[in-house]
């Protein structure tokens, strides 16, 4: 059967990282996940809805989203959802989903709060998808400093007198997101692991292969029949 991981934590966590990290492993036949004797299950990576959106309307980060963009995001996660559980039963495929029911917090931290309406949708999705879930945490003035130079990126497309407030509406979204995404985090009914992600290096990659071992049952008989 099928299994669906969720990657989430704040912005600039590392979760495209570490899933990337996790794609080259497997194509590379890494001696971190690879056993001579135990076949590896595919992995898919899914495209983040959020990101879909925010291409699609060409917008500069999600302190200008609508509502009707995140209903939009959230239908996207829904539909894909319903997707996958068409042929879950039929095939071993590991679905790796870097945000997923996390975008409630998202949403509900530029104030969209008429997204958590959606939240047993998601879970009961979940469920049926056997999902795990693995959070990178970070501190929020980390996820700041790293997301930073991105954000003034952005400020080209804005006039001067507008960069200093649009600067502070980033940090402050940052600010109000993590407590959120923790929020998200505690209340899932689904086997969970937090991990460190303030100093993003080989050792966090190494700790996300480790814990995904541990977690997913697609991965559990491999780490079993490998010899230590």
């Amino acid at each position: 059967m099928s299994e669906l991981i969720i990657i989430a934590g704040p912005q600039a966590a590392g979760k495209t990282t570490v899933i990337s990290r996790l794609c080259s492993e497997c194509q590379s036949m890494s001696p971190l996940l690879f056993c001579a004797n135990r076949k590896l299950p595919p992995i898919f990576p899914l495209q983040e809805s959020r990101q879909i959106i925010v291409h699609r309307d060409i917008l500069l980060g999600a302190i200008f989203m609508k509502p009707e963009q995140e209903e939009d995001i959230i239908a996207c996660d829904l539909g894909r959802m319903d997707l996958i559980l068409k042929h879950a039963r039929e095939k071993r495929i590991v679905y790796l989903d870097e945000c997923n029911i996390f975008t409630i917090a998202h949403a509900v931290a530029h104030g969209v709060k008429s997204v958590e309406k959606h939240w047993q949708a998601y879970v009961d999705r979940l469920k049926r998808l056997n999902a795990k879930v693995i959070f990178l945490d970070i501190d929020p003035e980390i996820s700041w400093e790293r997301r930073r130079a991105k954000y003034q990126q952005r400020l080209v497309y804005f006039p001067t007198n507008r960069h200093e407030s649009i600067m502070r509406r980033y940090h402050e979204y940052l600010k109000r997101l993590h407590p959120l995404l923790l929020d998200v985090y505690n209340r899932l009914p689904f086997p969970k692991q937090m991990l460190n992600g303030n100093a993003l290096g080989k050792d966090t990659v190494q700790g996300f292969v480790e814990t995904l071992i541990g977690i997913s049952d697609s991965f559990k008989p491999l780490h079993k029949h490998c010899p230590q």
